[in-house]
């Protein structure tokens, strides 16, 4: 983009007419270089759209997922390994919101990393 007029023009008066010309033109190159708000929303959209999906997907899998560890741990610690007991003493200990208990650090990975 340099800002110097065009090399080999000898008359003053066509170096000042290349001059103007340079100019305008890298005025206009530094304008375009602004996005208007519709070219930033199509620049931004598969990311919103992607992080929107995966936030979803996190709210409707975290309670199969928070009695997938349960399971796990009551494996570990020869508690019950059946799906159905799990989750009927998770929801008899925390209720509907121990379902959702570490949801905030899921919609987080989700945003970031889809």
């Amino acid at each position: 983009f340099g800002s110097s007029p065009p090399v080999g023009i000898k008359s003053p008066r066509h170096q000042r007419q290349a001059a103007r010309c340079h100019r305008s033109l890298v005025s206009q190159r530094h304008r375009s270089r602004a996005m208007d708000p519709m070219e930033a929303w199509k620049a931004s959209k598969p990311f919103f759209t992607g992080s929107l999906s995966g936030s979803i997907a996190t709210v409707c899998v975290q309670p199969i997922d928070m009695v997938k560890v349960r399971i796990q741990i009551g494996g570990a610690e020869g508690g019950s390994t059946n799906p159905l007991v799990v989750t009927k003493q998770l929801l008899q200990e925390d209720g509907l919101s121990g379902m959702y208990r570490g949801l905030s650090a899921g919609l987080t990975r989700q945003v970031f990393y889809t």
